[in-house]
């Protein structure tokens, strides 16, 4: 129960966070917070990561779709055979993000996102991200070490 109250939370907060900046913040406007390490923006998505599928919503929203059913059945699964905690964690984390980023698509047809990263890499820099993109890195990674860890 834990780790669906954390899905549930992840893509509450962001979806929160995005409500906040689409309805106080100009599109592409930049705001050092942190020390200048996290500049706010806000810009919108229309595809997936990248920009990638953009040219291909209807494709996206599908796979969108199928990927929310697969990661909450996976988390169930993982629930049900009690699975080691960095696999449920990864998976609530990857569902959470999904979720929120999902709901973006079906309802706005794009994804909100509202931070970059500021670290002396300017190709990073470029990128800008939501709490739904760290969610579901996170949970890629702890997914992945949880499988590791079971198999090893």
């Amino acid at each position: 129960m834990l780790w669906i109250l954390l899905a549930v939370a992840i893509c509450a907060v962001d979806l929160g966070i995005k409500h906040y900046i689409d309805t106080h913040k100009e599109e592409n406007c930049y705001e050092p917070a942190v020390g200048g390490r996290i500049i706010i923006t806000r810009f919108h998505n229309p595809g997936a990561m990248l920009g990638w599928m953009k040219k291909k919503p209807k494709m996206l929203m599908g796979i969108t779709l199928l990927g929310i059913g697969v990661l909450a059945g996976g988390l169930m699964g993982a629930l049900y055979k009690k699975r080691s905690p960095l696999i449920q964690m990864g998976l609530a984390l990857l569902l959470g993000g999904a979720a929120s980023n999902a709901y973006d698509r079906i309802i706005k047809k794009e994804v909100t996102d509202y931070f970059r990263i500021s670290i002396g890499s300017e190709r990073l820099e470029k990128m800008i991200f939501n709490l739904g993109d760290m969610a579901i890195f996170l949970g890629g990674i702890l997914t992945v070490l949880g499988e590791i860890r079971e198999t090893f």
